[in-house]
């Protein structure tokens, strides 16, 4: 039986940024067959936050290690990902593993801040966390949406004055 240890900080940091770079990437092949230019505008949104946070984790990594060359593993630490960037996946089913990946970031994030006593390091880590649950809520609600209507009448139905009726 394998026990179970801690991660170090240096893993920690090369897993969220190994996570952030996927979420980019599933992201970039997402907003690549979305029908509308809101959901377009959406995906980019995502992307560039995605960036940030990657960016956010790499400024601590060099701070930290600033003698150590960055290693990310392999693998994501959302399987799914790594599947479904390497085959042909519906939109459906990509929505579906970046809302799982988004919640696991969350989980992560959460997990990290709670074990440390940093002060600075649970604000980020929270801040982190609070990020990851807005990007789900954003996918969660466009999911909706598409399971509501099929494509087509969703694309009509934004590009049409079907929206002319709907108060702030």
């Amino acid at each position: 039986m394998e026990e179970k240890r801690d991660l170090t900080t240096l893993e920690v940091l090369s897993i969220g940024i190994k996570s952030e770079i996927d979420a980019v990437k599933l992201y970039s092949k997402m907003k690549k067959m979305v029908g509308t230019d809101d959901l377009r505008e959406k995906m980019d949104f995502l992307i560039s936050q995605e960036e940030k946070h990657e960016s956010i984790l790499k400024e601590v990594y060099n701070k930290k290690f600033p003698e150590v060359e960055l290693a990310l593993p392999p693998n994501s630490i959302v399987p799914m990902i790594d599947e479904v960037l390497g085959r042909e996946s519906s939109l459906k089913e990509l929505f579906q593993v970046a809302m799982k990946a988004e919640q696991l970031a969350m989980k992560f994030y959460t997990d990290l801040a709670d074990k440390t006593s940093n002060s600075n390091a649970k604000s980020i880590l929270m801040y982190m966390a609070s990020m990851e649950q807005s990007h789900y809520a954003i996918l969660q609600a466009e999911f909706g949406q598409m399971e509501m209507l099929d494509t087509e009448d969703a694309s009509r139905f934004l590009d049409s004055e079907g929206l002319m009726f709907m108060g702030p």
